[in-house]
């Protein structure tokens, strides 16, 4: 492990981003705070330590999953340098990414009493560089992080999901954010479980239509409940079930959201089915530099993919993933830079027609970056 030794007072200043329409256009306005899972739980079990806190040199913080022994899935503007804009839209491009030597990576479950990061060796996003359905990266760490200090979990990869055969309807939010749009707590992991996936984008039983196709602004995305914020950006969404039992599927980088100045609204996450074979070769590489056994996930997934994994009649007690990737290619590319930047997320109460329609409102006039 690498002792980078980063000042929290530094990481904790973060830049979240908001979303406002001007002329009919989504933009994403610059804020000063980091942020929570609203309504979550503090979490410092061992247990859930492949989450993990993304920072940099230059201020920041974020969150992340650890996908492989020393590999860490995240948001993409968590690997780029402040750039003290006002604003972005989804036209706007990501700049390139700040030196990996800037990143720290850390499974402590509280960033006030860190001390030791470990250090990135690379950073890979995609080669578009269009803000929305991109914000997803990859870190290779320079040491792997050993199985007694953190387990990494499984990113959807091998299979789509929209295969509710595998994939249930809710989700679980864990990260290093705020608790609310004007609070200043983050830093300490939280969680908040049974959120609801509103809709996804290709998925015929939850299609995102009417109001909410405002929400998403790719097919690379889908949209939750929220109950995130700033500081919560690049954490993953996990798949309920697979969580309950033992073994999470992680569906997603937390990207954006709309947000009151009392709450966080829905959040937006770009998938990680959408990115597949990025995150694949990723693995392959990673697992190289690593010295190991690439993860099972980086492999051709089972020809037999008519059953949910693991399952005998009504019971399942296997979450692993079966089916094969999506045929859409995806272009790995690496980057010799690369720093985190936090924004803030999304988050909503109970969707009931009232709230979805003045959510929708909402939306159409400020959203933030996760």
């Amino acid at each position: 492990m690498r002792n980078l030794s980063l000042p929290f007072a530094l990481l904790i200043s973060v830049a979240a981003v908001a979303c406002a329409t001007e002329s009919n256009e989504k933009v994403y306005k610059l804020g000063k705070n980091a942020s929570a899972i609203q309504g979550g739980t503090l979490d410092t079990s061992t247990s859930h330590n492949y989450v993990v806190g993304v920072t940099n040199r230059y201020g920041g913080v974020c969150s992340g999953t650890l996908i492989a022994p020393n590999l860490v899935l995240t948001a993409r503007h968590c690997v780029v340098p402040p750039d003290g804009q006002e604003a972005v839209t989804c036209a706007d491009k990501f700049p390139a990414n700040v030196a990996p030597s800037a990143m720290g990576v850390t499974t402590s479950a509280n960033l006030y009493r860190t001390k030791n990061y470990y250090g990135a060796r690379e950073i890979i996003t995609p080669p578009d560089t269009n803000f929305c359905g991109n914000d997803i990266a990859l870190i290779i760490l320079s040491d792997s992080i050993p199985d007694s200090e953190a387990s990494p979990v499984t990113p959807v990869v091998q299979f789509s999901m929209t295969d509710t055969s595998k994939v249930g309807a809710k989700v679980v939010a864990m990260g290093y954010g705020i608790t609310s749009p004007t609070a200043n707590d983050s830093g300490q992991r939280r969680k908040r479980e049974d959120i609801n996936i509103l809709c996804i984008p290709g998925d015929s039983s939850r299609e995102c239509t009417g109001g909410m196709k405002n929400m998403v602004d790719s097919d690379k995305e889908f949209v939750t409940e929220g109950w995130v914020c700033s500081g919560d950006s690049g954490s993953g969404a996990f798949e309920q079930n697979s969580f309950e039992a033992g073994h999470p599927y992680v569906l997603g980088a937390l990207s954006r959201g709309p947000q009151t100045d009392e709450e966080c609204l829905a959040a937006i996450y770009t998938r990680t089915d959408a990115h597949a074979d990025m995150i694949v070769n990723a693995g392959v590489k990673a697992a190289n530099e690593g010295g190991y056994d690439a993860p099972e996930w980086t492999k051709p997934a089972s020809a037999d993919a008519t059953a949910k994994p693991g399952c005998e009649g009504d019971t399942c007690t296997d979450t692993s993933a079966t089916e094969p990737a999506g045929d859409e290619p995806q272009t790995t590319t690496k980057t010799t830079s690369g720093c985190s930047t936090s924004g803030t997320t999304t988050s909503s109460n109970a969707f009931g027609i009232v709230a979805l329609a003045a959510m929708t409102v909402l939306v159409s006039r400020r959203r933030r970056r996760a």
